[in-house]
């Protein structure tokens, strides 16, 4: 009995287990990526990738200093949607024509929440090992 009992509750930690490690972290909402990585998943049937390529530039007014204008972060992106690739920059801030936050591609809009570490926060320059992009993703 004690044997058939350990069975069972091997069996279903086992299947527990390897449904809850899919290793896809990609869903609808926010995805924190960090640099030169991508997160894959499927999301309404549609097979998505999102990666992180690049900080094209980082003018965000530092912690602790009094700056003339807020500054921008200028990330690079990439978005797969059933093998379909586009590359496109967002910028933490939004000023058109120069600066967009957002976009949307193939049925889903892409939004640069914020750019981590914020600069003045550790020490300069920031490694890209400490480079995350938090990204929102919404099916429109």
């Amino acid at each position: 009995m004690k044997l058939i009992l350990l069975i069972i509750v091997f069996t279903l930690t086992a299947f527990a287990n390897s449904c809850s490690k899919s290793g896809s972290k990609f869903r609808e909402g926010i995805v924190e990526l960090k640099l030169s990585e991508c997160e894959s998943g499927t999301v309404s049937g549609d097979k998505l990738n999102l990666c992180f390529t690049a900080v094209v530039s980082d003018s965000r007014c530092p912690a602790n200093a009094i700056c003339v204008w807020q500054g921008t972060a200028l990330g690079r992106f990439s978005f797969t949607k059933n093998n379909e690739t586009h590359s496109f920059d967002l910028s933490t801030l939004d000023m058109p024509p120069t600066y967009h936050k957002d976009t949307v591609l193939m049925g889903y809009k892409i939004e640069f929440v914020n750019l981590h570490p914020y600069p003045g926060t550790v020490a300069a320059p920031i490694p890209d090992s400490q480079r995350k992009a938090e990204i929102k993703i919404t099916k429109q």
